[in-house]
């Protein structure tokens, strides 16, 4: 979804930012500062979000809770036990644009090592509900890879993680396990502070239990975004090719995203394809236009749209003639053209889905399964089919926690439950620790129906 920001940050260089905000963890905040941060956050929801109850079981009770959180604070307090407080209601809130969290959870990390600390030493991922390692901190392979996680440092997984969890932002569980997967080891180290080994009882793939003792790793991680590791195509062979896009959105360069997917569509096209691929399973959102204008021409054969009704709050800044900020609009999407003079990709198209792909990209699959311009392949999404979006954003004046809300929802094009997650018509099963399984199967599977 098209993300617009509000955000009330100075302009300072990152090295300056990510100083200022590694001090902020144990920097003290008056009670009464706290008080005014907490009043900031629910007077920031209040002012830009369009229905809290579309998300929020009870809302009564989640303001509440807030203020009895507030009325409890009467000593001095850390920002990061001020987050590991307030952030208990990221799951209350139940959305993951709806959040009140520490800002670049990765980059605090790196300046925490370069001080000397260490973190969880594994990249871990959610297997059949089992939390498996997948490899080392740094992507390199492991011979561990695949074993089952049982406990850490004498407590079973589940209470473990079930602290990191309850913080975690999300529209269900099975997004906040995946979102909490991609921030592991920062969220270990957030919740559970420095900790310089770890003792792992492991399951492996064999049956077999063992107990490690590893010490934490000092590794930084690797913030480049690179164009080529966000946006990859290749021909897997003469009649399958394999389009991965792991974000919709590219900033100011939105563009070269679009060209990228035009040049993409020109290879299908003239080659001897007849599926593509299109893997969104990392995709966790972004900007509409990406998709709208650079593959939607491509398959879409009748007019659509990216949802059927939808609720916005009007904003400062955004009112229109004959709006008042404040007001909560309702009202149905408009149909979009099909672009005629674009030609159309005439094979079978299959796209990817899992429990991380979200926001934008939970829009692009309504889109795609509505319309049947393809089938989706692999498992629900962790999000609901009807989004959140036009998220608002900005830094509390003394924690600097950073507070989202989104300003609309929207309903899927075809309606229906929008509480339901986005349901593959093709569910495959997979080994999560090795991603590309997903497409052979789905290839294999395929190939036993045409042969």
């Amino acid at each position: 979804m098209r993300q617009f920001f509000l955000i009330i940050i100075f302009a300072l260089g990152s090295f300056n930012v990510l100083a200022k905000s590694e001090i902020n963890l144990n920097e003290l905040l008056q009670p009464h500062e706290v008080k005014q941060d907490i009043d900031q956050w629910i007077n920031f929801i209040n002012k830009t979000h369009p229905q809290l109850s579309y998300t929020v079981k009870d809302v009564d009770r989640f303001y509440l809770d807030v203020e009895n959180l507030k009325d409890n604070i009467n000593e001095p307090i850390s920002v990061l036990d001020f987050w590991r407080k307030i952030s208990i209601f990221n799951s209350t809130l139940s959305d993951g644009h709806t959040v009140i969290t520490l800002p670049k959870p990765k980059e605090l990390a790196n300046i925490h090592i370069a001080n000397g600390g260490g973190i969880f030493p594994y990249s871990v991922v959610f297997n059949n509900d089992k939390l498996v390692i997948k490899s080392t901190i740094d992507g390199k392979a492991t011979e561990l890879r695949g074993s089952e996680i049982i406990e850490i440092n004498g407590k079973k997984i589940n209470d473990f993680i079930a602290p990191l969890l309850k913080r975690t932002h999300g529209d269900s569980k099975a997004f906040r396990k995946a979102l909490l997967q991609r921030r592991f080891s920062e969220y270990v180290w957030l919740y559970y502070g420095n900790i310089k080994s770890y003792d792992i009882v492991l399951l492996s793939k064999f049956g077999k239990q063992t107990q490690k003792s590893i010490n934490a790793s000092h590794i930084q991680f690797d913030l480049s975004d690179n164009f080529n590791d966000n946006f990859k195509f290749e021909m897997l062979d003469p009649k399958n090719a394999l389009l991965t896009i792991e974000t919709f959105y590219w900033g100011a360069e939105y563009k070269d995203v679009i060209a990228f997917l035009h040049d993409a569509f020109s290879k299908v096209q003239n080659s001897s394809v007849e599926h593509l691929i299109i893997d969104i399973r990392e995709n966790g959102g972004g900007d509409d236009v990406i998709w709208i204008d650079g593959i939607l021409p491509y398959l879409a054969k009748e007019t659509w749209k990216t949802g059927s009704k939808y609720k916005v709050k009007v904003i400062e800044g955004r009112a229109k003639e004959g709006q008042t900020v404040g007001d909560v609009l309702e009202g149905d999407m408009s149909f979009r053209e099909v672009k005629g003079n674009v030609p159309k990709f005439n094979g079978d198209v299959s796209v990817l889905i899992s429990d991380f792909t979200y926001s934008s990209s939970i829009l692009f699959a309504n889109v795609i399964q509505d319309y049947q311009m393809g089938q989706l392949v692999g498992e629900p999404t962790g999000g609901r089919s009807g989004q959140t979006g036009g998220i608002q954003a900005l830094n509390l004046a003394n924690s600097n926690l950073r507070v989202i809300s989104p300003r609309f929802y929207l309903e899927r094009p075809k309606g229906g439950h929008n509480y339901a997650p986005v349901e593959p018509d093709l569910p495959i099963n997979y080994d999560k620790t090795i991603p590309e399984q997903l497409v052979n199967k789905l290839i294999n599977q395929r190939n036993l129906i045409t042969n």
